[in-house]
């Protein structure tokens, strides 16, 4: 059996006659209200229980019955306790930016870079580690006092904290796997009591970078190694391990996890998935489970 969550962000509200007319399409079996509060880091959802139509058809419904809201077709006893492993990109997944965009804005390549960080999301870079370095040539001579200026505007993504300190609570270790750069993740490691990181090391010479990175990149490959790397050691199967990202170099990732999410992300990358935050934060991912 499998139970449809629909969800919306607070402080807005599901509305009742939505959820009665798709419990009746989907011939759910019982209506649970799930949460009721004005927090801005919460949603308002509900549990389908047991539908009676098969996931084929449940999946077909949905995308015209519940424009705006959050749905997902989720196997009955899904239970976070279950899982071991929350793996998160970082830019525009856990924090509300792309870094790498907004450290070229303070060397007046914002632009150049934006266009190539969007192609390489679309998937229309193949080889993400070229993309990187050519963004990164382009921040050649950039102060490191910007990387300071750009984490002081660094805003995290709606429900993040919540979702991150119910994972820790249910025994799951938390993995930031980013194709971003270690400058940031290990500030945002010690800010949210991260377990482990896996990024690129930025090379600064004399007070500025040199527009390359120190090591191997870490693209969809070296992400979806992060992910296995952790669940060996932490003596787990893969099925084990929950992945979010937004773009084309999360894929592998999210592939080779037990539950692949999606959070506001690009339509190959939605498709890709298990489940698609589209309207919630990340916290959206929570009402799934059962107790």
């Amino acid at each position: 059996m499998h139970h449809l969550v629909l969800q919306v962000p607070a402080p807005s509200r599901l509305d009742p006659a939505l959820v009665a007319r798709i419990a009746e399409r989907t011939q759910a079996r019982s209506v649970e209200a799930l949460a009721a509060t004005d927090s801005r880091d919460a949603t308002d959802a509900v549990r389908l229980r047991d539908i009676g139509v098969d996931a084929r058809a449940a999946r077909a419904l949905m995308p015209a019955l519940a424009d705006g809201v959050d749905w997902a077709l989720v196997p009955a006893a899904l239970r976070l306790r279950d899982f071991r492993v929350l793996a998160l990109d970082m830019d525009s997944t856990l924090v509300a930016m792309e870094t790498i965009d907004e450290l070229g804005e303070a060397s007046g390549t914002k632009a150049q870079i934006a266009a190539i960080t969007e192609a390489a999301m679309r998937g229309e870079i193949a080889d993400y580690a070229e993309s990187l370095r050519r963004r990164l040539a382009l921040l050649a001579g950039t102060p490191v006092a910007v990387l300071e200026q750009v984490y002081a505007r660094m805003q995290l993504n709606p429900g993040a904290e919540r979702l991150i300190a119910t994972a820790k609570s249910a025994g799951l270790s938390v993995l930031l796997a980013t194709g971003g750069f270690t400058w940031f993740a290990e500030r945002l490691q010690q800010r949210l009591g991260l377990d482990r990181i896996r990024a690129n090391a930025l090379e600064i010479r004399d007070g500025a970078l040199t527009g390359r990175v120190l090591g191997s990149i870490v693209d969809g490959a070296g992400k979806r190694q992060a992910l296995l790397q952790t669940c060996a050691e932490l003596g787990c199967a893969p099925r084990q391990a929950i992945a979010i990202g937004d773009g084309a170099n999360d894929l592998p990732m999210l592939g080779a996890a037990g539950l692949g999410v999606a959070y506001h992300a690009k339509p190959a990358v939605r498709d890709a998935a298990d489940v698609a935050l589209n309207v919630c934060g990340l916290d959206g991912l929570l009402p799934l489970f059962d107790a």
